[in-house]
């Protein structure tokens, strides 16, 4: 395709106009597949995807190259994630990975992007979506960081997800822990990477892959956030994953962890049994083997 070098994009503004209304990437379009994921962004490097909600009008958007100061306030949802563009060219495309404005967001040749989404109305019905989209260049070292995955490391089977890495002492122990009691906490698969550092319950569950059935890897998922690694405790957040379930998250002592995966795998109990027993703090400490 023929490629634009026009240098930036200075806030314009205009409704898309296409046949079908789908979700949005900024991309090279001569990339190859898209990223896996799930969520209101999946990246991979020269793509990224953008889940545009279930409204069916045509969006208003809007494009920075570059920052936008003020531009936080009046929006639904704002999410931020980083892009590694190879080939210096990065283009808003539709839902068939068609550009819609052949202008290059990557303005800065080759390397990291920072790419800011602002969303309202995405699923509103009878209202058109609007988003925001900065694309911010990120800074030139030489040797560019790989963009964090969109999904977590392949495994199946219950998560322990770490996304606080200030107490390195803390995450110690609690790893010898859980070598100490292996018997109970053998099929947990331990995820520590820096790539989901500060990511809330429902960011950690979007980057958690599914099969072609579009059913998660992992249906229960522990993170251990800062409030998590702040206590002797360990009171680890309970993620219920399970599709079409609307458990809410609760806190689970590390040493009744230990049952509460066994018990969740063997089905003897339901996530919520277990949610519902939590002491008047919100954490759950009883033990069942």
């Amino acid at each position: 395709m023929q490629r634009s070098n026009w240098p930036l994009l200075d806030g314009r503004t205009r409704p898309l106009k296409m046949k079908e209304w789908g979700d949005l990437a900024v991309m090279d379009p001569d990339a190859g597949k898209p990223p896996r994921g799930h969520g209101f962004l999946a990246a991979e490097k020269d793509w990224l995807h953008i889940d545009a909600g279930s409204a069916l009008e045509n969006p208003i958007v809007t494009l920075y190259a570059g920052d936008d100061p003020g531009a936080e306030s009046g929006w639904d949802e704002v999410e931020e994630i980083t892009v590694i563009s190879t080939t210096g060219f990065l283009a808003l495309c539709d839902s068939g990975y068609e550009p819609l404005r052949k202008e290059n967001l990557a303005t800065a040749g080759a390397g990291p992007y920072l790419i800011r989404v602002h969303a309202r109305d995405r699923s509103s019905d009878g209202k058109k979506p609007r988003f925001l989209i900065q694309v911010i260049p990120g800074e030139r070292t030489g040797s560019e960081p790989e963009p964090p995955s969109t999904t977590i490391e392949e495994s199946a089977g219950p998560l322990l997800v770490r996304t606080s890495f200030e107490q390195p002492d803390e995450w110690a122990h609690m790893l010898h822990t859980l070598e100490r009691g292996s018997e109970q906490y053998e099929s947990i698969t331990v995820i520590d990477n820096r790539a989901y550092a500060g990511l809330t319950a429902e960011q950690v569950q979007a980057r958690i892959g599914r099969d072609d059935e579009d059913w998660p890897d992992s249906t229960l998922v522990l993170i251990a956030d800062e409030r998590a690694l702040a206590s002797a405790e360990f009171p680890l957040l309970a993620v219920n994953n399970l599709p079409d379930e609307d458990d809410a998250p609760f806190r689970i002592t590390l040493t009744a962890a230990g049952s509460f995966v066994v018990n969740m795998e063997l089905a003897n109990t339901s996530f919520g049994d277990w949610g519902r027993g939590v002491d008047a703090d919100g954490v759950y400490r009883e033990e069942h083997y």
